[in-house]
């Protein structure tokens, strides 16, 4: 079933564990064998170079040429493809995941205002993030925060705060000392991106 099919009603009410696993499955069954296509173009590339080795003539060199550039093509659409597949793969893992926490979730609280967000919103965030199987209390957390900014979005506050917000993300990831920070505000620099 293809994700924006899932995604067209809430999928927390619409799934349960049993066809989540089994789109899991597939997805991941046919990312392993797009990637497998992909390396095998590479090698038939890396052969067609080999070949162009030996080539005797200028027209045997342009038949080359046209077919290694025919190959790039398939091979950009394949890695296009894939990555596509790993997207849906990451959302269906999640989606997983928030199933497999539902009793946790429901004792939290959040289970009720996850069922509500939108599900282009919540397609968004279960394919922009990794939630960790193994721990509950981070799943939970996760989700909590899901809800809350979904929920209770706070764009009007954010207007004019793009860049003190980038020097906080960076801070909090570790990427940045708070003292460092305080100089990039303090002096009005905008932080560089890398």
């Amino acid at each position: 079933m293809p994700l924006s099919r899932v995604f067209r009603k809430n999928p927390i009410k619409k799934l349960n564990r049993d066809e989540l696993k089994e789109m899991e499955l597939n997805l991941k069954v046919q990312t392993d064998r797009l990637a497998q296509e992909v390396a095998g173009i590479e090698v038939e590339i890396q052969g067609l170079f080999q070949e162009s080795k030996d080539a005797e003539s200028h027209m045997e060199e342009i038949s080359l040429a046209s077919h290694i550039k025919t190959l790039c093509k398939k091979k950009e659409m394949k890695a296009a493809a894939h990555a596509q597949l790993e997207r849906e793969l990451c959302a269906v893992s999640n989606m997983l995941i928030i199933k497999e926490h539902e009793m946790d979730l429901k004792n939290a609280g959040v289970w009720e205002p996850l069922e509500k967000i939108p599900p282009a919103e919540l397609e968004t965030y279960l394919i922009d993030r990794k939630l960790d199987a193994e721990d509950r209390q981070a799943a939970v957390r996760v989700v909590t925060d899901l809800t809350s900014s979904i929920l209770n979005p706070t764009t009007r506050y954010e207007e004019g705060l793009e860049d003190l917000l980038a020097v906080m993300r960076e801070v909090k990831e570790g990427k940045l000392e708070p003292e460092t920070a305080r100089e990039i505000v303090s002096k009005g620099r905008r932080l560089e991106k890398k």
